[in-house]
């Protein structure tokens, strides 16, 4: 594929029937192939947490043999990898020569650890890149520790070696780039060094397409000096905390996110589903301080698209 050019790139992006525009510089310039890529996307499933997380990836796994996907992808928080759960990952392998894991911050849980994910998946390493059609796909570890800011709980931090790695990956990149982390890089339950790591995705904002996040359960579209950051849902249930823990969701949410290079756009298809007892509103859960928008609290995937902004 030849070099990447400087011309004007893809965004927009808005809620369900409703496109926003934004500058950026990374799909029109792509070159061969122009066919659209397909990805199938699901979060935070919750094997071994999720009462019905097996049924909810048997219903992902029956959509995506209906409409055809270059990938499937799981956003972390997929199941544990032990040996109870290994049928978790063994039917996701098989459904596809090609799939993506993202190691989430529950992946760790248990006593378990990053080997633990190489065995169960079948990955390498922890962060990598993976190159699907025209696409590359820059799979982030939010799970690093040394965060100088870190009070407890989960890590959730991009480390200083793999912030030079996605560096020196976005400053070698002949095509569009798409970056995956289980922990967001922006917006709600952001990472501790958010803004680092804003500011060095802002500089290489002509080949990123766009950054996708699971974690945070909740469907919302943040966007920061010309890079959009899309939260996916959970494909399970809402956390609500207290005796009621988790608010599920009516049946198991996920998406096809298709990038087309030819008309420099990418669609996110809508996903709805219902509370399936009560909702966080009515469980009291907003009454709280510090809790994200109710807006974002949402039984489903909201249906967006980015498309060019072209420079007159």
């Amino acid at each position: 594929m030849s070099k990447l050019d400087r011309r004007d790139l893809l965004n927009s992006l808005g809620a369900t029937c409703a496109t926003t525009v934004i500058a950026s510089q990374a799909l029109a310039a792509a070159t061969s192939p122009r066919q659209p890529i397909r990805l199938g996307m699901i979060a935070d499933l919750h094997g071994g947490l999720a009462v019905d997380a097996m049924a909810r990836l048997d219903t992902f796994l029956s959509a995506m043999q209906k409409q055809p996907c270059h990938a499937l992808v799981q956003m972390g928080d997929f199941a544990y990898p032990n040996a109870k759960h290994q049928p978790f990952a063994d039917k996701f392998n098989a459904a596809h020569e090609q799939r993506i894991h993202v190691i989430g911050n529950h992946e760790f849980d248990h006593g378990l650890g990053r080997t633990d994910c190489y065995s169960a998946w079948g990955i390498q390493a922890s962060f990598y890149r993976r190159d699907v059609q025209g696409l590359r796909l820059l799979v982030l570890d939010g799970n690093d520790t040394g965060s100088p800011t870190h009070r407890g709980g989960y890590p959730s931090f991009i480390g200083d070696r793999q912030k030079q790695w996605l560096d020196r990956e976005l400053r070698s990149s002949d095509r569009p780039v798409l970056i995956l982390s289980h922990q967001p890089l922006a917006g709600t339950s952001a990472i501790n060094n958010a803004k680092e790591i804003q500011s060095l995705l802002a500089k290489h904002r002509s080949k990123v397409v766009a950054c996708f996040n699971g974690h945070s359960h909740v469907d919302s579209l943040v966007q920061i000096d010309g890079v959009s950051y899309l939260h996916l849902n959970s494909a399970s249930y809402f956390w609500v905390g207290g005796k009621t823990r988790m608010a599920y969701y009516s049946k198991s949410l996920f998406t096809t996110v298709t990038i087309d290079p030819e008309s420099a756009s990418l669609r996110v298809e809508a996903s709805h589903a219902e509370w399936k007892e009560q909702s966080p509103k009515e469980l009291g859960y907003f009454e709280s301080k510090n809790r994200p928008p109710e807006s974002l609290v949402t039984p489903q995937i909201r249906g967006r698209k980015i498309t060019t902004a072209r420079s007159q």
